[in-house]
């Protein structure tokens, strides 16, 4: 009986550096990292379970699934963290800026966890259904899944999973601190040793999905 436990942990800890590895690859082009976190998750998820395929396979079709929305979403991202970057360089030129960085800091950390949170609710399905598209089946009478109607279904899914993940920030402060802890040590590890942005994104789905465990 002990053999088999730790048999079953040791598979889940190879599935969670693995889908880490998978997680960082699908993150190279940066506007991707959204639809590479909900893959990330799902695989975090199943691996829980029990249930699935290869991770290798599952997680590939995920991404392919989750890309349609994932890569707006990701882009607005990479936009919105481009224009805190600006706000934060002219806070310190202005009167009051020792004041207003720490605030500028904190609202930005938010933002991530929310973010990294809406990730968690479009992989898991949870407080948001999830578009036929997402499903890999064309909705009752849409012939075509990947066509203007599947992409607005998309954008609506995230917009959706977005305020999904803003209210349970804010009715679970604990498990959004317990997150952002794990944001900020996965961001250390990689400060001090850049290798290891190959592997961390394995334990921040896991952080995600269990902090994101619904009753």
């Amino acid at each position: 009986m002990r053999e088999a436990t730790w048999r079953a942990g040791l598979g889940e800890f190879s599935d969670c550096l693995l889908a880490g590895v998978l997680v960082a690859l699908a993150s190279v082009p940066v506007v991707t990292a959204a639809p590479a976190l909900v893959a990330g998750c799902r695989a975090i998820e199943r691996s829980g379970r029990g249930v699935g395929g290869p991770l290798w396979t599952t997680f590939w079709a995920d991404f392919r699934a989750a890309a349609r929305g994932g890569v707006v979403f990701g882009g607005l991202a990479v936009l919105a963290a481009v224009l805190f970057a600006v706000d934060l360089e002219v806070a310190g030129s202005l009167p009051g800026g020792r004041v207003l960085r720490p605030v500028l800091g904190v609202l930005a950390g938010a933002a991530l966890v929310i973010a990294v949170r809406t990730c968690e609710v479009v992989a898991t399905g949870d407080s948001v259904a999830v578009s036929p598209a997402m499903a890999g089946a064309p909705a009752p009478g849409e012939a075509d899944a990947n066509g203007p109607a599947a992409a607005r279904r998309e954008s609506a899914s995230w917009l959706r999973a977005g305020l999904a993940a803003a209210r349970e920030t804010l009715a679970a402060p604990g498990s959004a601190a317990l997150l952002a802890g794990a944001i900020l040590l996965c961001a250390v590890l990689v400060w001090m040793l850049p290798i290891l942005a190959f592997v961390v994104p394995g334990p921040l789905c896991l952080a995600a999905v269990a902090t994101g465990r619904r009753s």
